[in-house]
């Protein structure tokens, strides 16, 4: 079964599935650049709203979790601490940012207007609303709205997602409905047994949908690094279709197994699948490389972000194997460097190109693709030193860094209209 490449999410023409251009309805709101405010300049296209909340949302929770288990933070959860640290990075943070990529790049690859406006606004007061409730109560009313709110978001999310490339017969992105689908389910699975009280399962399934993330890199990673890295360096792009369908459903399965092993022991078979997922990417990963990628900071950031995933999943099949490392140590490799490290990479770029800028960084900004790597490895290795707390706080400081330059380079793009007048 091959999946069709489809257009990156920087491609700004706007094309069905067959590639016949499309125009939107004279009915359809746009933003109008010229008279609107920063208010419906943000809420006009997902990645605007969801990559800010979304960014402000990984510095506070960091530095909730860093006061926490530095001894300094006064208020109750409303979930034992490590759950909710495990559940906001995870279903908050990461699910908040690549909601805004999925229902950005829709709009490209459908030619369908995306959620805007009202719709949007909506939607980012539940995914704001599920932050909070975890955050200053411990009673069951705070459970409660919780639930209510980041189900909604969710079905929210998915529900238009999955109209917009049903409705254009988008067959090429429809496996991004079934991602999308497993996500909320590990996080509706996560919710019950907390509540449940199951609270070890709990916990294995917020790890299971940080390998279910790697899917969804080896699947969006696998179509933009190469082809952001042949154009930025106007090179020939390698292409694998064969590599690529197989990389993907075997990240599948190995999420499926991994997930499994909690009821039946599966260690030898969930470890031989996760070395056979990270020698493919790291495969994969030599094929697309090119020295040229170390002179563009949008692209050496992704290149390593996707050898910090192929690294990550190696160091969890040792966890699984030895007692070497601990396997939520090793989790983080891939949940700090690769995950977070592709988001921040990719909110930078599809920031600069959806508003009409030109896609280069500034020297600080490299810098904050360097620390929330470096992050991943402190943290990951921070059992091995002599004083883990401060190995905890290192990882912290440096996540908090590299966020907080983001959001400083990043706040007036995101609430700004498009340099080029054109609406979003």
């Amino acid at each position: 079964m091959n999946m069709p490449v489809n257009k990156p999410i920087d491609k700004l023409a706007n094309k069905d599935s067959k590639g016949i251009s499309k125009l939107r309805s004279p009915s359809e709101p746009l933003v109008n650049n010229a008279t609107d405010g920063p208010g419906a300049i943000l809420f006009s296209l997902a990645f605007r709203a969801f990559f800010l909340f979304g960014t402000v949302w990984a510095v506070l929770a960091i530095g909730v979790w860093a006061l926490w288990f530095s001894g300094k933070w006064p208020l109750n959860f409303a979930i034992p601490p490590t759950l909710w640290h495990a559940h906001e990075m995870i279903f908050g943070f990461a699910a908040c940012i690549a909601a805004g990529f999925l229902l950005t790049a829709v709009q490209t690859w459908t030619g369908l207007r995306s959620i805007n406006g009202l719709a949007l606004m909506g939607l980012t007061l539940l995914w704001f609303i599920a932050r909070v409730s975890l955050l200053i109560g411990d009673t069951p009313e705070s459970i409660i709205l919780f639930s209510v709110a980041q189900f909604s978001w969710w079905f929210g999310v998915v529900g238009f997602f999955s109209y917009l490339i049903i409705k254009s017969k988008n067959t090429a992105n429809r496996v991004l409905i079934l991602l999308l689908v497993g996500m909320f389910s590990l996080n509706a699975l996560f919710v019950i047994m907390v509540l449940k009280q199951e609270y070890a399962l709990a916990s294995h399934f917020s790890q299971s949908a940080i390998v279910l993330f790697c899917a969804l890199i080896s699947l969006v990673g696998g179509r933009v690094i190469p082809f952001f890295t042949a154009r930025g360096l106007t090179q020939k792009q390698y292409k694998n279709p064969l590599l690529d369908n197989a990389l993907f459903w075997l990240s599948l399965i190995t999420t499926g197994v991994f997930a499994a092993q909690f009821f039946a022991d599966f260690t030898l078979e969930t470890s031989g699948l996760l070395i056979m997922l990270a020698c493919g990417h790291l495969w994969r990963l030599w094929r697309w490389y090119h020295p040229g990628i170390w002179q563009v900071p949008l692209l050496w950031s992704l290149h390593l972000a996707y050898f910090a995933m192929a690294i990550g999943l190696l160091l969890v099949s040792v966890s699984l194997l030895t007692s070497l490392l601990a396997l939520k140590d090793a989790l983080h490799l891939i949940s700090i460097s690769a995950v977070s490290g592709m988001i921040l990479s990719m909110m930078s770029r599809v920031s600069l190109g959806h508003t009409g800028r030109v896609l280069k960084v500034s020297v600080s900004l490299n810098g904050a693709f360097a620390l929330l790597l470096l992050a991943g490895f402190v943290r990951a290795f921070s059992a091995l030193t002599p004083h883990v707390v401060i190995s905890w706080q290192l990882s912290a400081g440096l996540w908090l860094t590299a966020f907080v330059l983001f959001l400083w380079h990043y706040l007036p793009v995101l609430i700004r209209a498009r340099v080029d007048g054109k609406p979003d």
